[in-house]
């Protein structure tokens, strides 16, 4: 949950313009591989944590008391975060947007960067840029391939000439998609047809199973709507181009043109209803998995033998089932993120991995004392994954998916281990940290975006606003914690009712 927080704060700094707030002090050079490492092992850790617990609170409690635990601890905090974070959200990414529109405009036409140069339709500086040891593959804050920005202008000319410079014609976004997925979508006909002439393959599919022809027919509210969110201009025209598209998909041999609209049901995994509270949705889900296969398995009265349990046999079986669903999530390393009502099959059977291993390990003595005993060999293992994989899911995503399974798994035996080490003794301050760490985290994300939009324009050296917003933020709620939370009601229903510490008087005689 911690490290959380740190996530979130260090985003604006990313150069990554979905991020609500953008800072002028943008350093993505050295905060992007940073952001890959907390991401590709910090939910999967918490999603097996998770499991393994609500194993004991079955084993103590039973179903109805697991249950009943769950729908409090879990439950009622989504419902009441949802009823006040969401509104603030959309609130901060009005203000958010209004911030970046007003510095754009100050700013004027960028120079000197590829994907700004692309985004302009300026063939002769892209050339330039490229001579000068730039990359036709290289992709923009976003991880928008540059081969995707000239889909989005429905530039066909800039399609060819970057396609004649080695960029990749089923390069992948961030979402999955190709570039002819993109132009499908928004309706960028010329865009499109340059990269059909090119042999763009028309059966591809996406992090979501959809294809081109799909992107073609998706529901133009919602074209309109996720183009709204990314400031993409659509147009009558647009659609009608979609139309059109349809035709010239089916003319290149693209099947499906008779099924059925879902675009509906991707606007529903995907809109950001949940925000970062996105993770409790998930464990009631898998709540509803985990009732019936701990009654079945207790009917069954087996579980699986101790080497498929310990370390490292049990690496045998997780990574490749963890590397298949990985490689279901393309482009990325570590989870994909979905923030709607409905569950992305693919990510939940992810987490659904982690969160049922976690519940096998409960009452595994020898699991629970010696699990990554040697827990600085598994966290230098785990680094090379980490840092060539990173560059590899984007360009290799098959090989890509398997380093970032390894460094998830590896990663999470070392922190076992080193956990253990140093912090397995009771310590008040630890506890105090741990018990707070769930508050904080519910609460941070629109404090931390108010303070990252409210500093985004100060010329301020950049170590000292990370310092305001993750050190000032976090301040500033543990204090919350301490006056307004911790003693009530609502941290009786986060940890477990607390007592506040009384100073014994002193006693008769005592000196003073």
């Amino acid at each position: 949950m911690l490290l959380g927080l740190l996530l979130h704060g260090v985003l604006s700094f990313a150069g990554i313009g979905a991020w609500l707030a953008a800072d002028v002090k943008s350093v993505p050079e050295i905060i992007l591989p940073f952001i890959d490492w907390i991401h590709g092992f910090r939910m999967p850790l918490f999603f097996m944590v998770s499991g393994f617990f609500t194993t004991m609170v079955w084993r103590k409690r039973g179903t109805g008391g697991v249950v009943k635990q769950r729908l409090l601890r879990i439950g009622v905090p989504l419902v009441l975060g949802v009823i006040v974070i969401f509104p603030l959200m959309t609130g901060l990414w009005v203000w958010g947007e209004q911030v970046k529109k007003e510095r754009r405009e100050l700013a004027g036409p960028g120079r000197g960067d590829l994907p700004s140069a692309v985004l302009r339709g300026e063939i002769e500086e892209v050339r330039e840029l490229l001579r000068n040891g730039g990359d036709s593959n290289s992709r923009d804050g976003n991880g928008t391939p540059l081969l995707h920005l000239a889909a989005i202008i429905d530039d066909g000319e800039m399609v060819e000439f970057l396609l004649e410079q080695g960029a990749d014609l089923e390069g992948r976004g961030m979402d999955g998609g190709t570039a002819l997925m993109t132009a499908c979508f928004f309706g960028r006909e010329e865009a499109a047809l340059a990269l059909l002439e090119a042999g763009a393959d028309v059966s591809a599919k996406d992090s979501k199973g959809a294809t081109a022809m799909q992107a073609a027919k998706a529901d133009f509210e919602f074209v309109k709507a996720v183009a709204g969110q990314f400031q993409i201009e659509v147009t009558a025209e647009h659609e009608s181009a979609r139309e059109r598209l349809i035709g010239a998909l089916e003319d290149a041999g693209a099947e499906g043109s008779g099924e059925s609209d879902t675009s509906w049901y991707w606007a529903g995994v995907f809109w950001p209803v949940f925000h970062h509270l996105w993770f409790l949705y998930d464990l009631l889900w898998l709540l509803l998995f985990f009732v019936p296969a701990a009654l079945i398995a207790k009917r069954l009265g087996r579980r699986l033998p101790d080497f498929m349990i310990g370390v490292p046999g049990c690496l045998l079986w997780l990574i490749p089932l963890t590397w298949w669903l990985q490689n279901l999530m393309p482009g990325q390393f570590g989870p994909g993120t979905s923030t709607g009502i409905f569950p992305w099959p693919v990510k939940l059977a992810y987490y659904g991995v982690f969160f049922f291993f976690g519940a096998l390990c409960f009452g595994r003595g020898f699991w629970e004392e010696s699990v990554g005993a040697r827990w600085w060999v598994w966290l230098l293992a785990s680094l090379p994954f980490w840092w060539w994989g990173r560059e590899w899911v984007k360009n290799d995503p098959l090989w890509g998916s398997l380093m970032a399974s390894c460094f998830a798994w590896l990663t999470i035996v070392g922190m076992m281990g080193l956990f253990r080490r140093f912090l397995n003794e009771g310590r008040p301050k630890v506890r105090y940290l741990s018990d707070s760490s769930y508050w904080l985290y519910l609460a941070h994300l629109p404090v931390m975006i108010t303070v990252q939009i409210w500093i985004s324009d100060w010329e301020i050296p950049v170590i000292l606003k990370m310092v305001i917003v993750i050190g000032g933020v976090t301040g500033l709620l543990l204090l919350i914690y301490e006056f307004a939370v911790r003693y009530t009601w609502i941290g009786a229903l986060l940890n477990g009712r607390k007592s506040r510490p009384v100073t014994p008087p002193p006693q008769p005689g005592a000196s003073q």
